[in-house]
């Protein structure tokens, strides 16, 4: 048995290698993989002993493979697709489960977090990607010790805090589309008590729509962060957080759907665009309190964010070159608090346990189709509070047993909520509210001293929410349609893996089955406003049902060689669904059967990196490439919509100087120039509008470290 499952390790770590938790060692010590310490549970405990699907990625990592915002997740995780719309808004698909659901009602399935910190609103992931020390992306859903809208997963950005050594770096950046990147950082030890950390970040660059209609859309990002922590005693501290963002227009502008070609420039020029422009502000005060107690350690997170998001878009064509103008102003406010007690001894209990507040108010004005459809959204609420714990016991040094609970009530209201259609209005102010129990229950078994079994089945749940009442247009021939509430969904998984180390630490890999059952959907769907126009709406389908299978592994090849890669496999499909819309047309339709939205079946990416020692420093070459088969961004499965089999490949090449004191990248991603659509709009007014990914780019990095 032994025998068996060392081969088995050794072949599967060679077929799917993946970094499931490894960190860059150093020159000297680079023949083991270096273990990660992750907090996925809510706890220090190594990623390859963790009893979760996840991915953890070290800031080195992400710096080598040129990871610099959350869409460029998609290239590195198995059975995730991130894309980003006009606005900014970050729409998070795992495992054939998201939302694209941007609206104040709304909320996204995959739970974001910025140091243990939840950002309620999509466009605010972008902002987090700055002094990273690693990111952790969780598979399946997390409702134990996560909560709400944690259905498809947990996304959790750490960045580097302060230390107790001065150290300093900097870092520019140049590329085509005339790509402008700086960023900077200084760790200062004040004394024994007070260190601090503060980073910044500039980055600007050209549009990718190749398009004189599209001019304008310059993006560009202001970012810093400053980190304050204070040290009572070795066991009490208090870490406060500042940081502020600011964003001006949009990476890309929408073009019209289906893309004209696969590859090149010509695939995103055309004389027809959705021409957007934005600025986005967004400030966030984090405070985390921490102290040992015996046995017991007390955390305290609290937080305030708040948010100004200002964004307008023309639909241009060559028949309106000044086009039809729609747009928003949002601001929005955020508080929550957490309050939770871990165990830090040894004994074979280990939990965690602990209370969640959290509070969010919006304000939005929006104008439509140059006025025609018109929002004035005052006090969009919503509350939600839970009590939850999680314990782990070990009944024998190799076998161990977890029990979570969480207990969550939400609350939504619309103060005074009006929704105007050709000048005639609809009020809104309702107020709904929803409780919800989730559990967790898992068995994780050592194999032998290097490998890890686990089995784990639970829930996630995402609260409900409201759309707008709409008015009685007479002209037009619409009735009055009242507010429609949608309820919460809901998702049972189960999912079976194995972790395990190989080959003296050489080598590691991660494999998991997933099943889940999954019930209320809540979905985009378009509401009839009369005389053929619709309006987007949320419902719920049926029921869908999704499966499949996952691996990683990391596998040392030679003195001075590295092999990635990993594979997702993925059913998901709609089991019955009779109240499916399309898109452009505004028909009913019976889905039932149909893939779900960015459920790609088959994702694989494979890497390899290469030492080369230099009598002054070394050189570090790496390839890394990613295939996506074919996936809809539609319930309908329209051709419009789809997004055919592609592959991205990246290449790179990095100087190290002696003692790591400076060092300079070269890079070109996206070889293929595929064109790649991970977002879209429609409606019946303007059509459908995708966005892209990246096109080919190449650039240059310098950087230096004291």
């Amino acid at each position: 048995m032994q025998f068996k499952r060392t081969t088995f390790a050794m072949l599967f770590a060679a077929a799917f290698a993946g970094q499931a938790g490894a960190q860059q060692s150093t020159r000297t010590d680079r023949q083991e993989i270096q273990e990660v310490i992750v907090t996925a549970q809510k706890r220090p405990e190594a990623a390859s002993r963790t009893p979760v699907s996840l991915t953890a990625l070290s800031g080195d990592e992400l710096q080598k493979k040129g990871i610099q915002n959350v869409e460029d997740l998609t290239n590195t995780v198995p059975n995730v697709q991130i894309g980003t719309e006009s606005a900014g808004n970050t729409t998070i698909y795992i495992r054939g489960i998201g939302s694209n659901n941007t609206t104040e009602q709304g909320d996204p399935a995959a739970a974001f977090h910025i140091d243990g910190v939840y950002l309620a609103r999509p466009d605010q992931a972008r902002n987090a990607f700055l002094d990273v020390e690693r990111v952790e992306v969780l598979r399946g859903p997390q409702g134990t010790l996560y909560g709400r809208n944690a259905t498809a997963g947990a996304v959790n950005v750490i960045s580097n805090k302060p230390g107790a050594e001065f150290d300093a770096s900097a870092n520019v950046e140049v590329g085509n589309y005339n790509l402008r990147r700086a960023e900077a950082m200084l760790n200062v030890p004040v004394n024994e008590t007070v260190s601090l950390r503060a980073a910044v970040l500039a980055r600007s660059e050209d549009n990718y729509i190749e398009t004189p209609r599209a001019t304008g859309n310059r993006a560009s990002q202001k970012t810093g962060r400053l980190h304050a922590l204070v040290k009572f005693t070795p066991s009490s501290t208090w870490l406060v957080t500042l940081d502020g963002s600011e964003f001006q227009g949009p990476t890309s502008a929408g073009v019209p759907l289906p893309l004209t070609v696969e590859r090149g420039s010509g695939g995103q020029r055309n004389d027809t665009v959705l021409r957007a422009d934005g600025r986005a502000y967004y400030t966030g005060v984090t405070s985390e309190l921490t102290t040992a107690l015996d046995n017991v350690t007390f955390t305290w997170l609290a937080s305030t964010r708040n948010r100004r998001l200002d964004w307008a878009s023309r639909l241009v064509t060559p028949m309106a070159p000044d086009g039809s103008e729609n747009g928003s102003s949002t601001r929005s406010e955020q508080l929550s608090n957490e309050f939770r007690l871990s165990s830090s001894g040894n004994g074979p209990l280990r939990w965690v346990a602990g209370l969640y507040f959290f509070s969010e108010t919006q304000d939005t004005q929006g104008a439509f189709s140059d006025g025609f459809l018109d929002f004035d959204i005052d006090d969009a609420d919503a509350k939600s509070r839970a009590l939850f714990g999680q314990a782990t016991y070990a009944f024998t040094p190799v076998l161990r047993a977890t029990l979570g609970l969480r207990s969550t009530r939400d609350e939504k209201s619309c103060g005074e909520c009006v929704r105007y259609v050709a000048g005639f209005g609809a009020t809104t102010t309702e107020e709904r509210n929803w409780s919800h129990n989730d559990w967790k229950l898992g068995l994780d078994y050592d194999l032998d001293k290097d490998t890890m079994a686990y089995a784990v089945v639970g829930s996630g749940y995402k609260a409900g929410g409201y759309n707008l009442a709409a008015p009685a247009v007479p002209f037009l021939g619409q009735p009055a349609a009242p507010v429609h509430f949608y309820e919460p969904e809901q998702l049972l998984s189960a999912e079976a893996g194995i972790k395990g180390r190989m080959l003296g630490n050489r080598g590691r890999y991660t494999a998991a089955f997933f099943v889940y059952d999954y019930k209320d959907l809540q979905v985009n769907t378009l509401l009839p406003l009369g005389g053929g126009l619709t309006t987007g709406g949320v419902g719920n389908a049926a029921k869908a049902r999704v499966y499949g299978f996952e691996a990683e592994g990391r596998l040392r090849a030679g003195q001075n060689g590295t092999i990635t890669s990993s594979l997702g496999l993925t059913s998901a499909k709609y089991d019955t669904y009779t109240s499916c819309t399309d898109e452009l047309d505004g028909t009913r339709l019976d889905c039932s059967g149909n893939y779900l939205r960015n459920a790609p079946k088959v994702t694989v990416t494979l890497g390899y990196e290469h030492f080369i020692p230099l009598e002054q420093g070394e050189l570090v070459a790496r390839i890394d490439t990613r295939y996506a088969s074919k996936y809809y961004n539609d319930d309908a499965n329209s051709d419009v919509f789809t997004q055919d089999s592609h592959t991205r490949t990246n290449l790179s090449l990095r100087y190290d100087a002696p003692g790591g004191r400076w060092y300079a990248t070269a890079y070109a991603r996206n070889l293929e120039n595929n064109n790649v659509m991970n977002a879209r709009l429609s409606n019946t007014v303007f059509g459908a509008f995708g966005y892209t990914a990246a096109p080919r780019t190449a650039g240059l990095s310098i950087g230096a470290r004291y």
